[in-house]
């Protein structure tokens, strides 16, 4: 069996390694590291040097902002698959993500459009994955929530509102059924 190595006063990312502090259940030493920051920490052998460890947590504050809000710690288990909730977290964070949309901001959306499709009116919930959020591709600006075929058919104009007038007035036109 090997000897374990010693640590002590080896620096790992922004974790500088200060003295031993205990065994974990199988039987991997801890140290207590004092982060540039200043704040101390404990980490085990393999995460200081695997670099699993980088920090006290003050780099994941300084990427997930002050409140570490997402920061991993605070998922709660709901970003494992087998979690009841985990397809609507998993929406939040897309949501926050992609439109900068909060979830409170979407509920107040949802009861603005009484839980419609602003275009045609469709009600939502009728099947997985109706509702759609609606937004400007050029300025990323939330416009409103959409069902599917509604979000689709502005693609397929790409956005375009003479092409929507002219296929309007194309309708209006030829607004007679075929029978065969």
């Amino acid at each position: 069996m090997p000897k374990a190595m010693n640590l002590i006063g080896m620096k790992y990312n922004s974790l500088t390694v200060l003295k031993k502090h205990g065994k974990t259940n199988a039987g991997q030493y801890t140290y207590l590291c004092k982060c540039d920051c200043g704040k101390t920490t404990v980490g085990r052998t393999s995460d200081l040097r695997n670099g699993h460890q980088k920090s006290c947590g003050c780099l994941a504050e300084k990427f997930f902002g002050k409140t570490r809000k997402y920061q991993p710690a605070f998922k709660h288990g709901l970003s494992l698959k087998g979690h009841p909730e985990h397809k609507r977290y998993q929406r939040e964070c897309f949501d926050r993500t992609r439109y900068n949309l909060e979830p409170d901001e979407k509920a107040k959306m949802i009861a603005t459009q009484k839980n419609q499709c602003a275009i045609c009116g469709y009600s939502f919930g009728q099947k997985k994955g109706d509702m759609k959020v609606d937004h400007c591709h050029k300025t990323r600006t939330v416009r409103g929530l959409l069902c599917d075929h509604c979000n689709r058919g502005l693609g397929f104009f790409r956005e375009n509102i003479e092409s929507l007038k002219s296929a309007i007035a194309y309708l209006e036109k030829n607004n007679t059924m075929l029978i065969s």
